[in-house]
């Protein structure tokens, strides 16, 4: 056994292979996450999480801190590499990103993460105003249980 270990591993702060994974400020009301999670990462987060990645789930999440509140904003996704662009972000916040992998068991990994980046006062005061850019919105979502689309009781 090396007495000294390895010191970029898949647990470690410092970038991993070729990964990167960055949160940067676009404008005063905009935040933009980029990333590219390498196939060694990946490789290695099946062995430790004992499944292939194509069958895990990946998940990018963004936590916000506004006047001690902290909310968190997530986006699945099947890409390794990507770009997720948020509008509307409230400003007088600390914002943080990251890259997760979530195996059948609900084990969660994470794989990357950004430091804090404070978005200054920018008018935008609700935590949960974010508008994702070139988002859509699945019709499972504006689905509503209680209307009646079909023929009602009295129509019987």
């Amino acid at each position: 056994m090396d007495k000294h270990p390895f010191l970029y591993n898949i647990r470690h702060r410092l970038s991993f292979f070729r990964d990167t994974f960055d949160m940067i400020i676009q404008n005063a009301h905009t935040l933009t996450v980029r990333w590219e999670i390498s196939e060694e990462t990946m490789r290695l987060a099946e062995a430790v999480l004992f499944e292939k990645t194509q069958d895990m789930i990946k998940e990018l999440r963004i936590v916000i801190k506004r006047k001690g509140i902290e909310a968190v904003r997530m986006k699945r996704t099947t890409y390794d590499k990507g770009e997720w662009t948020i509008g509307q972000a409230a400003g007088d916040a600390v914002y943080r990103a990251e890259y997760r992998i979530v195996n059948s068991m609900n084990v969660t990994l994470k794989l990357a993460g950004t430091e804090d980046i404070y978005l200054a006062e920018n008018g935008v005061s609700d935590i949960n105003s974010f508008q994702v850019e070139g988002g859509h919105t699945r019709w499972e979502k504006q689905f509503s249980a209680y209307t009646c689309y079909g023929r009602g009781e009295k129509e019987r």
